[in-house]
């Protein structure tokens, strides 16, 4: 008896233990990106983080934040959407970014700055990202033609991403 009764207690023991892990793997899921560096021209560097993401109408989005580097100086700090398939961006309109209830601000739309397509937005996100004090995840507030509050969240384990990224030289 003493044996099954040792058996049962381990089986319980494992049980729980596996629980505990697939409650913190589903509450924190792991990040599957990472921050990238990138040499370019000279000593300037790029710094990057590539998320796919879902709007708020289950359409497909690139999210790249990116930094450039020369001489240790931080020359940009720029947010690119890339819409699929065939979303049309309004430009120029802000992006407004939302943690919670608190409006973070609203990036520039610099896209006329660019050679980019319509299903591209370029924004100026230096000092949005700089406001990021916690990991709590991000509401983008898309302007996209003909929809009124398409939403894109981005998610804690990349917010979280984007806070090391702003650390990175």
């Amino acid at each position: 008896m003493n044996n099954l009764s040792t058996k049962l207690s381990l089986f319980k023991a494992l049980a729980v233990i596996s629980l505990c892990l697939y409650l913190i793997l589903a509450v924190n899921p792991p990040a599957l990106a990472s921050i990238h560096k990138y040499s370019e021209a000279g000593d300037r560097v790029m710094f990057r983080s590539v998320q796919s993401l879902r709007d708020s109408d289950d359409k497909a989005w690139q999210v790249v934040l990116y930094k450039r580097v020369k001489s240790g100086v931080v020359n940009s700090f720029n947010l690119r959407l890339v819409g699929f398939p065939g979303t049309q961006l309004d430009h120029p309109v802000a992006l407004k970014v939302v943690a919670g209830n608190l409006e973070l601000g609203r990036a520039k739309d610099i896209w006329s700055e660019s050679d980019l397509p319509v299903n591209v937005g370029e924004y100026d996100f230096k000092s949005i990202v700089a406001e990021l004090e916690s990991d709590r995840p991000l509401q983008l507030n898309l302007p996209v033609q003909g929809k009124k509050d398409l939403g894109l969240l981005v998610p804690t384990f990349a917010v979280r991403e984007w806070r090391r990224l702003l650390d990175k030289s």
